[in-house]
């Protein structure tokens, strides 16, 4: 929050109050001049700063999505020809998973046809992906989720996507036991075998995993989940503890995560 401004027209006020022999000038002086230094200097400067900083989460959100279809692009790639169900899965990506207008689609589907068609292999893909987010472990996480929804959007678990997956997971430094949770999220194991599981991949998963929560939450619960995080992550709380910039920014990005979440898993139950 701003204040400087506040605090220089306030004292201005003071001593402009008690030169013209306002009764209470001094008190008086104070709170005009700081609501006109509110006013005209501070709440441009935040507004701007808040500007600034949608702005600048825009552009990371614009950078995630710009992996996550190159990366897809590879997995669905690497079995064969891309088949119908790969296509409806991305469709629903775009849809509802990023909810994105006629121009983002277009965008996703340049990005999505450049990198089948490129020379680059998977795992440039993924350490280009991983130079950029490798500090934001929700981001990393969420990646490796989506790249095990795309593989089982056609039905099964190809030997060259799994080793794509776990090339992957190699390259994001995720734990064997991690890479294991994610993936029985999508497939079992029998008899050595592998099979898809029955439930498929929902838009809202990574919101629910975002709140540590799950779809058979109640609401209640999920609300007391929210409020824990986002008063865990809260900006003010952040700088108030003194960290860096670059920890500031990282929290700030967290807390509009955990909002954004919330506030999708709600609309969603309306």
């Amino acid at each position: 929050m701003e204040i400087k401004g506040k605090v220089i027209c306030g004292i201005l006020g003071i001593f402009l109050f008690d030169l013209l022999g306002i009764p209470l000038g001094g008190l008086i002086g104070f709170f005009v001049g700081s609501w006109l230094g509110h006013y005209f200097f501070d709440q441009p400067k935040e507004k701007e700063q808040s500007d600034s900083e949608f702005r600048a989460y825009q552009r990371r959100q614009g950078e995630f999505v710009f992996h996550v279809f190159r990366l897809c692009a590879k997995i669905a790639k690497s079995d064969g020809p891309i088949n119908a169900h790969e296509v409806k899965h991305m469709e629903n990506l775009m849809r509802h998973q990023f909810r994105m207008n006629e121009r983002g689609r277009d965008q996703a589907i340049r990005i999505w046809k450049n990198a089948k068609e490129s020379t680059d292999t998977f795992d440039q893909y993924a350490r280009a992906f991983y130079e950029g987010f490798g500090r934001d472990r929700h981001h990393v996480v969420n990646m490796l989720d989506l790249l095990f929804a795309t593989a089982a959007a056609d039905g099964s678990l190809h030997p060259k996507e799994e080793g794509m997956l776990l090339r992957a997971a190699g390259i994001f430094q995720i734990g064997k036991l991690q890479y294991e949770r994610v993936k029985a999220r999508y497939y079992h194991q029998k008899g050595g075998q592998t099979f898809q599981q029955n439930n498929r991949w929902d838009p809202l998963d990574p919101h629910y995993a975002i709140l540590g929560a799950s779809p058979a939450d109640s609401l209640e619960d999920i609300k007391k989940k929210y409020r824990a995080l986002a008063l865990q992550w809260h900006p003010d709380k952040l700088a108030a503890k003194g960290l860096t910039l670059e920890a500031q920014r990282h929290g700030k990005e967290k807390f509009q995560q955990i909002n954004e979440a919330y506030e999708r898993i709600t609309e969603a139950r309306k």
